[in-house]
């Protein structure tokens, strides 16, 4: 695999992996709360995109302030910072 493919995938995977642990989380939380049914899927929606925004957000902050090593909660251990330097190619454009 290419370096770029490499850093393509990676971002991929930690863009993947918090949407998924969001939409877990707010099923989790959505199944214990009695709602009525016209309003189940707005807060189902509303609940994803706050866990996945929280969850990646925490995450990247223990990765850059704690330990790299917990990048791997967001799929992949390499944080953004590692797998975009040096990309050949990258600033030639700019």
């Amino acid at each position: 695999m290419t370096e770029t493919a490499s850093a393509l995938w990676a971002s991929i995977v930690r863009t993947i992996v918090p949407l998924i642990v969001g939409g877990v989380l707010s099923l989790a939380v959505a199944i214990n709360v009695p709602l009525d049914p016209e309003f189940e899927p707005l807060l189902t929606a509303l609940l994803t995109a706050a866990l996945t925004g929280l969850y990646y957000v925490a995450v990247r902050l223990f990765e850059t302030y704690i330990s790299p090593k917990l990048g791997w909660l967001l799929g992949y251990a390499k944080s953004p910072d590692s797998y975009s330097r040096d990309v050949p190619g990258k600033h030639e454009a700019e």
